[in-house]
């Protein structure tokens, strides 16, 4: 891990330590690295956002790049706009983490997050401060504005089977966190024949909704309304778009494992040859479904860039992380939460089933997740003794953080986080109280460091 950036991009407390002069040192780092060449530039609706946005502008330009502006945006949808125009891309979120935060997410001319090779050069250029600036005559005088949520939106009804999803004319509610996807998830929705109900779909950086990461405790009014009124479906994202997670009728919090199997198993049925692929964290379910379908199942580390790397490299035709984040390799080469809903309606449409029915399909696996805050002194200290401790198991997965597979097919991982001081503990079973102990007696070893 370097000394900035984390599973992708950075983030840190806006304007106490992500301040404009960082965030202009570290654009002016990147600006450097791709020698002056075209950046596309959209920002979350965070307080601090705008304020970012604008040194990023100020920086690029500096280093003579041309700068095309989309605004207020999703993260995917930004990532679309650098694959359909083959230019660099530089987005201004925090994704899902509290409002005080902010961050800076930059992507290849696909769309795809830097590699981390990438990021390792432009931290050097940080530190050296070795940038690149044009004579006054060669700064562009200014940015080119070009909205694309509209666009956006109309390429991910051309993927799916929108006319049978517009023949069933679901009622569908959408919590889109007060963050980016309040300009873009309820209007493709209704594009796709549904009846919406929307929930903090206004645009606030403030998040006086909810928080913005869509976890159970996150979702109570969600939930509430898919267990007492007559809908279909419930969706909620997070702050920048890029998660998807479902609650089904009865107000029934899906996982986000589930959620990426039930797409999985689908595309896994309808497309070519080509592997899934995932993170060590998610569920060994759809290792079921790849070799149930005579496809490779290829794990990477934690993120989503990592992921889309290896489906680049491998011509796979889906990925996914166990926090409801898909990967569409035809779409986008990061986590898209609006083409996911659409994909979750077109499953629906195209069966003819609830949403409870279609998960009932799936094998019965259980999954434990916490996490535990650390200070951040300890960590290295608490990483020696998992170390330790899971030394002796001969299948031991150490790509990222530490995973222990079992006799049985249940397993453990622990892992730091790699945006805040904390750790995570995730376990899997066919039984729930095994994985349940797992996760115990796992926090307790953490906690006891």
């Amino acid at each position: 891990m370097g000394k900035l950036f984390g599973t992708f991009g950075i983030r840190r407390i806006a304007n106490e330590v992500f301040t404009p002069e960082m965030v202009n040192r570290l654009i002016l780092s990147f600006g450097t690295f791709i020698e002056g060449d075209t950046v596309v530039v959209g920002r979350d609706p965070r307080k601090s956002s705008e304020m970012l946005y604008h040194s990023v502008i100020a920086g690029l330009m500096s280093c003579g790049c041309k700068v095309i502006e989309i605004g207020i945006t999703a993260t995917p949808t930004l990532q679309w706009a650098c694959r359909q125009w083959s230019h660099w891309g530089a987005m201004v979120t925090a994704s899902h983490n509290p409002p005080e935060w902010n961050g800076l997410k930059l992507m290849e001319k696909s769309g795809k997050g830097l590699d981390p090779e990438q990021e390792a050069v432009v931290e050097e250029l940080y530190f050296k401060e070795n940038f690149r600036r044009v004579a006054w005559s060669s700064i562009p005088q200014g940015t080119v504005k070009r909205p694309v949520n509209q666009d956006y939106i109309e390429a991910i009804v051309s993927k799916v089977n929108a006319e049978e999803i517009r023949s069933r004319s679901y009622r569908v509610i959408i919590d889109c966190a007060n963050g980016s996807p309040s300009l873009i998830t309820p209007l493709l929705l209704s594009e796709l024949g549904c009846r919406v109900v929307s929930l903090n779909a206004h645009p606030d950086g403030r998040f006086p909704g909810r928080n913005p990461e869509p976890t159970p405790q996150n979702l109570t009014d969600l939930t509430t309304l898919m267990k007492h009124g007559d809908f279909d479906v419930g969706f909620a994202q997070d702050g920048d778009g890029d998660r998807l997670i479902i609650v089904r009728d009865g107000g029934i919090f899906v996982s986000g494992d589930y959620s990426v199997s039930l797409v999985a198993d689908t595309l896994a049925k309808r497309m070519g040859p080509g592997p899934i692929v995932t993170t060590v964290a998610t569920t060994h379910l759809l290792k079921e479904i790849a070799h149930k379908t005579g496809r490779r199942f290829i794990t990477t580390a934690v993120g989503d860039r990592l992921v889309a790397k290896a489906l680049q490299e491998t011509d796979g035709i889906f990925g996914c992380e166990e926090n409801g984040g898909m990967i569409f390799p035809d779409f986008v080469w990061g986590r898209d939460g609006a083409i996911a809903a659409a994909w979750i309606l077109d499953i629906m449409a195209t069966s003819g089933k609830s949403l409870k029915e279609i998960l009932a399909e799936l094998p019965s696996y259980h999954q434990v997740k916490k996490k535990v805050s650390v200070e951040p002194g300890k960590k290295e200290d608490i990483i020696r003794k998992i170390d330790s401790v899971t030394a002796s198991y001969p299948d031991r997965i150490t790509l990222d953080g530490f995973k222990v597979v079992f006799d049985d097919d249940s397993w453990i991982l622990v892992r730091p986080s790699g945006t805040e001081p904390l750790f995570r503990v995730f376990s899997e079973s066919r039984d729930l109280a095994h994985a349940e102990k797992l996760v115990e007696e796992y926090l307790h070893i953490i906690n006891s460091v």
